[in-house]
């Protein structure tokens, strides 16, 4: 791709993720989108098709932002729950980084609309390092350790607890102009309550 296509994608991506978390995905306009990135309509669906597409490739790309904070913590060998921990540890550092409305359209295209959801979970299932949790995943399962559950719903079960309690603290952050360290340790306190709610649902 020459390097003026990749501006011109890179800029009407940053707009329609702005649109995104602004509006959500029903209320996102394409054409909106458009005249965020000052490109003509037609370019948006030269490049992107759909709107659906359009929301693909901004999922996919803040997915890729983040998994390379990962990799580092497979190289490791650490126990299931441990591995677990590390990996929504360096997943919430990420987001509370982010703008204050990213886990709140995280958990509304989660909950709220199940073809949305069907679609980040599809995307997440094809990341290489997502793909070494269902393997550690499907070990548990053998093992004995945990019940036999499909992944996409341990997925589901596993950013909804946590990105609730992300949107909580990210609305007083808004409001009340909480630090990040403060955040940062409250975020903490859910993730080993949340991680009890898990395993408890996990059990065989």
């Amino acid at each position: 791709m020459k390097t003026n296509e990749q501006n011109t994608e890179q800029v009407i991506l940053e707009a329609a993720e702005a649109e995104f978390l602004e509006k959500g995905y029903d209320g996102a306009k394409m054409l909106a989108i458009a005249r965020r990135a000052g490109v003509a309509h037609s370019m948006l669906h030269y490049y992107y098709r759909s709107k659906e597409k359009l929301f693909q490739a901004v999922m996919l790309r803040k997915t890729r932002e983040i998994v390379p904070l990962f990799r580092g913590i497979f190289e490791q060998g650490l126990p299931f729950e441990e591995t677990l921990n590390r990996i929504r540890e360096e997943r919430d550092r990420y987001l509370l980084s982010q703008v204050p409305q990213m886990p709140y359209f995280l958990l509304s295209e989660m909950l709220l609309k199940p073809g949305n959801r069907a679609m980040v979970i599809g995307l997440l299932e094809r990341i290489e390092a997502v793909q070494r949790v269902k393997e550690m995943l499907e070990a548990e399962v053998e093992a004995g350790r945990i019940r036999p559950i499909r992944f996409g719903d341990f997925l589901f079960m596993l950013l909804t607890l946590d990105t609730s309690s992300l949107t909580a603290i990210s609305v007083c952050r808004g409001k009340e102009g909480i630090e990040t360290e403060v955040a940062q340790r409250l975020m903490a306190s859910y993730r080993e309550h949340n991680m009890q709610l898990i395993l408890e649902a996990l059990k065989p």
